[in-house]
């Protein structure tokens, strides 16, 4: 059961599917942040445009409805983030703005991300990639923040909130639609050609398109679907959150190899998410993977080596998703104005905020409207393609893998992983 579904506020509502031949300015296929922002930003430019969104499931369906509710300036790839990161800053306040305006249910609060270290090893690796952005904290101001048992040290960014991503994008949606735009559920995309899309019972002829649709692109080799599972907690007593900090709400992780990260959520639940499920051959997609219990079991161990406290404590939810990941990590927003279609992706799960980036960035590039976020350098950018099957499935899965033995190596030698420097070598060709 999915958190952020589950604790709404309200009774959802489902929106009716398009049925017959209508015509828009500007269509988009995709009804996630990437395709609300880009309405949002589009009306905001142009009030007059004919907006129409179609999406095949339900309003948050996919990642945008199940992420680990980090608004963060992180970035896939650490080539270009220099010049991305202050707009990537811009979008977090610009978000916060929006929450605090229209849905402070979301519970928007920028209490940076705390990573910490519980080896010698995770704390080398960390005073290697130090930033300037981030600030090294020793053993003692680590645990005054995060009780983390066996914590050692770790490092605090101030540039990420927290959010109940459920929340924020249906409020999204609500205000989209306060502005004229049309949103149709259940009507997914059969075809996409330049001005026309159709359904199975409807078709959209517009001008421009946009296809946000990302991990459920039908491209299989342009993206790999990596599965990332979350675990939370019932309630937790103020009790119990004397004995695990983040008064503030700081988003966390441990310094692993594997992705992990965690909030504090608005009802004062833990939330943690990770990696660690296998990758299905040929990028499928599969519902019951979103359900991996091996998973969802490592999960929930590790939280409680965090935390003993939570060794008693319910986890009353489990969900999952998949991300998108390109070959070479990089993000990608395209507008080719010849066909007049442009999408945007491979956030590679960080698209909260690069979402936002993205969708304001296609409403400037579609209307021609001059600003420094069009130049960045994942404009137009191409991403090379996977290799075929069997040797994606080959090389994505052994990848886990050696992730989790790279971290397993850590806790014996203590000293940072030769395997996991081989494997960074590797996948970022």
């Amino acid at each position: 059961m999915n958190l952020w579904s589950d604790t709404l506020l309200y009774v959802e509502e489902q929106r009716s599917a398009l049925d017959g031949a209508i015509d828009a300015d500007i269509a988009i296929v995709g009804g996630g942040f990437t395709g609300l922002w880009s309405a949002y930003y589009l009306k905001e430019l142009d009030p007059s445009l004919r907006i129409v969104i179609l999406e095949a499931e339900r309003i948050g369906f996919g990642a945008s409805g199940r992420n680990g509710g980090w608004c963060s300036a992180l970035y896939p790839t650490t080539a270009d983030y220099t010049v991305v990161r202050p707009h990537l800053v811009t979008s977090i306040d610009e978000i916060g703005a929006f929450a605090h305006q229209h849905a402070p249910e979301v519970g928007f609060v920028k209490s940076g991300t705390l990573t910490i270290a519980r080896s010698g090893a995770q704390l080398a690796r960390l005073k290697s990639t130090l930033t300037s952005e981030s600030e090294l904290l020793s053993k003692d101001q680590i645990r005054s923040r995060i009780h983390m048992r066996n914590s050692i040290g770790g490092t605090f960014t101030p540039d990420c909130a927290v959010i109940h991503p459920g929340r924020l994008v249906r409020a999204l949606a609500r205000e989209v639609e306060k502005l004229g735009v049309r949103i149709y559920e259940k009507s997914r995309a059969i075809t996409i050609e330049p001005t026309l899309i159709t359904t199975e019972r409807a078709s959209v002829r517009a001008t421009s398109i946009i296809k946000a649709t990302e991990v459920f692109s039908q491209n299989s080799r342009h993206h790999a679907p990596i599965y990332s599972l979350m675990v939370a907690t019932e309630p937790l007593s103020e009790e119990i959150w004397s004995e695990i900090g983040l008064q503030q709400r700081e988003t966390f992780a441990e310094a692993l190899h594997l992705v992990n990260y965690g909030q504090r959520t608005i009802d004062n639940r833990l939330a943690v998410g990770g990696r660690g499920a296998r990758y299905l051959l040929g990028s499928r997609l599969n519902k019951k993977h979103e359900m991996d219990h091996r998973t969802h079991m490592e999960i929930i161990e590790l939280t409680r080596s965090w935390f003993p406290v939570l060794k008693r404590v319910k986890f009353t939810h489990r969900w999952g998703g998949a991300v998108s990941i390109p070959r070479d990590w990089h993000p990608y927003i395209s507008w080719d104005k010849t066909s007049g279609i442009g999408r945007a992706g491979g956030y590679s799960g960080d698209g909260v905020t690069l979402s936002h980036l993205a969708g304001k960035t296609l409403a400037h590039l579609i209307l021609e409207r001059e600003h420094p976020i069009t130049t960045l350098p994942h404009v137009n950018w191409q991403n090379p393609m996977w290799e075929p099957e069997p040797l994606r499935w080959i090389g994505v899965n052994g990848s886990v893998l050696a992730t989790d033995i790279a971290d397993r190596e850590e806790s014996v030698t203590r000293r940072p992983s030769l395997i996991a420097k081989a494997l960074d070598s590797f996948i970022r060709v």
